[in-house]
């Protein structure tokens, strides 16, 4: 287990388990090593509440995303918290793409902290697959340009926006239209994961009223054995409030 960064900080952290299954071998390996730095709050995306720590409190963003469901246990989006969640919603906007938006408030060492777990489409999203209706980044963009417009986005203290982006910061291989509406979606947040090296496109945005205190710490495709666990990196910091002037 990793020491802590101080007593008034939160550990959140969020991983794409790739539609590891709670029961096998790579389920076992990925709830495993999920554990292990003792977050108090995860997002996770493409996975299962099999794969989360007993004891806590689960939000499920639901199975709505337009795919057929091989398995009845499969989220675009989970959240889970050491304490329960009060105003809990799976909606957001009804102009987002479904099933992939979960938000809650938790009790933390910080206070009350508002989490928002996402799952932002990839650019291929029902393009070759799914419903086949869409151009490439079509639902990407349109779920970027809601979050844009959601009231509260800017109003509320204390929050943390954590999960799959579906891009990599800076930008990499995204056209730049596409990078430039993420980064109006998240203007006025601070992306922590931003430029760390080893991180791909799972991310943690926070309000300018947070502070990271620690190190980015990273759950690797791999584990020490080199068994498989995801095809994503995910990410955990210690989290705490802003020094005030």
């Amino acid at each position: 287990m990793v020491q802590r960064a101080k007593a008034r900080t939160v550990r959140i952290g969020t991983w794409n388990t790739g539609w590891a299954a709670p029961r096998g071998g790579r389920g076992d390996r990925v709830r495993t090593v999920l554990a292990d730095p003792d977050c108090d709050i995860l997002c996770v995306t493409e996975g299962s509440a099999g794969l989360l720590p007993t004891g806590g409190h689960i939000l499920d963003a639901g199975t709505e995303w337009g795919y057929s469901l091989r398995d009845k246990d499969r989220r675009k989006v989970l959240l889970w918290s050491r304490s329960p969640w009060t105003e809990e919603d799976c909606v957001g906007s009804l102009d987002f793409p479904g099933g992939r938006f979960v938000k809650g408030v938790a009790e933390t060492a910080i206070g009350k902290l508002t989490v928002v777990g996402v799952c932002i489409p990839w650019d291929g999203a029902h393009v070759g697959s799914g419903r086949k209706d869409r151009k490439r980044w079509e639902d990407h963009l349109a779920w970027l340009e809601a979050f844009e417009r959601l009231r509260w986005r800017r109003t509320t203290h204390r929050m943390v926006v954590l999960g799959d982006f579906n891009q990599r910061i800076p930008r990499i291989r995204a056209p730049e239209r596409a990078f430039e509406a993420l980064l109006r979606a998240f203007d006025g947040f601070a992306i922590s994961t931003a430029g760390v090296p080893e991180v791909r496109i799972d991310h943690i945005a926070h309000t300018p009223d947070l502070t990271r205190a620690s190190p980015i710490g990273t759950w690797p495709k791999r584990d020490a054995e080199a068994h498989a666990l995801s095809d994503h990196v995910g990410v955990w910091a210690d989290f705490g409030l802003a020094p005030t002037i």
